[in-house]
């Protein structure tokens, strides 16, 4: 059964986050040739995109989970996700149960009768394949969620390398990751918030706005640099509207 989810930041601790990261860096390490496809996107990102520099930056809340996007061109090949079902099982994950069904999106990795880790296999919506629907990837194996405007993750994204510890006492590994950057982290939790009004959604993006490397001037400049060359301009437009409506005094 999945872990819910704590209401507020103090549910959270910097154990379990480290607990998703040592999930993230093993399935990467277990996931081959096409990892380099997959893109980090939720709660985990701030932990990279605002790294902890006390006193000037506190550690973010953390996450309970690990949210993935997976690329649909690469989907589109129709092989290379194929084994990934496979590779999940050999690593230890089980799908998540609730009310007597098994979701084949997310995915659980238990580490100590008390400790789960849920990852989560998102994908960008397509007019056949509408937002808030899972589909398929390989017959009733694995399927992926579809999140509006979950693409863009693919161009816009920042990567760094991380070193944690293996599950299962299989050493120590570092494996390049490919997370969210701040233009598309915002966009994405706003409107994840306008969806579904979680206050974790809001901290994480008061969070990254308030301690974003570059200040909050640099990062208006991204948003009109990129709006700029009408790319993904939907997106920033609708992410922009979010604020205003949920953040903005008349």
């Amino acid at each position: 059964m999945a872990t819910e989810k704590p209401k507020t930041a103090q549910g959270y601790d910097q154990d379990h986050t480290l607990l998703c990261e040592r999930v993230l860096v093993t399935l990467l390490r277990g996931f081959g040739t096409f990892k380099d496809t997959l893109r980090l996107v939720g709660g985990l990102v701030p932990r990279y995109l605002t790294p902890e520099q006390p006193p000037d930056v506190p550690a973010h809340a953390g996450t309970m989970d690990v949210d993935i996007v997976l690329n649909i061109q690469v989907l589109a090949e129709g092989e290379a996700y194929k084994v990934l079902a496979a590779q999940l099982k050999e690593q230890g994950f089980g799908r998540v149960i609730e009310d007597g069904k098994a979701s084949s999106w997310r995915w659980e990795r238990r580490i100590t009768e008390h400790q789960v880790v849920i990852v989560k296999f998102l994908r960008d919506e397509t007019e056949e394949m509408p937002a808030g629907k899972a589909f398929s990837l390989e017959g009733e194996k694995i399927s992926a969620l579809a999140i509006r405007h979950a693409g863009i993750v693919h161009g816009w994204y920042s990567e760094r390398d991380v070193t944690a510890e293996l599950l299962d006492g299989r050493g120590t590994a570092t494996e390049r990751v490919r997370f969210a950057d701040a233009v598309s982290f915002i966009i994405l939790k706003a409107l994840a918030f306008t969806q579904r009004a979680e206050n974790k959604d809001a901290g994480d993006l008061v969070h990254v706005m308030r301690y974003y490397g570059p200040g909050l001037e640099a990062l208006a400049d991204e948003f009109r640099s990129r709006l700029a060359t009408g790319i993904h301009a939907k997106a920033i437009e609708e992410a922009l509207a979010a604020l205003e409506q949920r953040f903005c005094g008349k």
